[in-house]
């Protein structure tokens, strides 16, 4: 059934994420309307639903887990896979993506990478697996393990 790889937040997500939903609940509350409260809610829901949960690797696909569906990543024609350097992440861009609300997900750009998906909780355990059209970040708990794991599907 392939090897599952977990995810844990760090600490500035665990932050963010409590700041700006005790804040926009709070918004919320103080303005007294149901209707700013449910866009509030299902916001947040939406947030979390999308912020990934582990990671599966099967048939020679990456498979990202989330509350709202799933994110299949080919690793066909992969050209790299490492450890992200403080290089990669130089110049980086926000395209559509969460800055630290329940994690870093979403499209990113930076310098060195050039545009990336991201699928990132833990900053410190990035992943980037570059192919030969795409480039995607993870953040294993387990970087080795993942790592290990991608050098034998491929």
């Amino acid at each position: 059934m392939g090897l599952k790889f977990s995810v844990s937040y760090d600490w500035f997500a665990k932050i963010i994420s409590a700041a700006i939903c005790v804040g926009l609940l709070w918004v919320a509350a103080v303005l007294h309307s149901v209707s700013v409260g449910i866009a509030v809610l299902l916001g947040l829901i939406a947030a979390y639903g999308y912020s990934p949960r582990r990671y599966t690797i099967v048939h020679r696909t990456i498979i990202v887990k989330r509350g709202i569906g799933e994110v299949r990543v080919p690793l066909e024609n992969l050209r790299e896979a490492r450890r992200v350097t403080a290089d990669d992440l130089q110049g980086r861009v926000r395209l559509g993506a969460s800055g630290g609300l329940f994690g870093y997900y979403g499209s990113f750009r930076t310098t060195r990478l050039g545009r990336y998906m991201s699928y990132v909780t833990d900053r410190k355990n990035m992943v980037v697996l570059i192919g030969a059209s795409d480039t995607t970040v993870f953040s294993p708990d387990d970087v080795e393990g993942f790592l290990s794991a991608i050098r034998t599907e491929v």
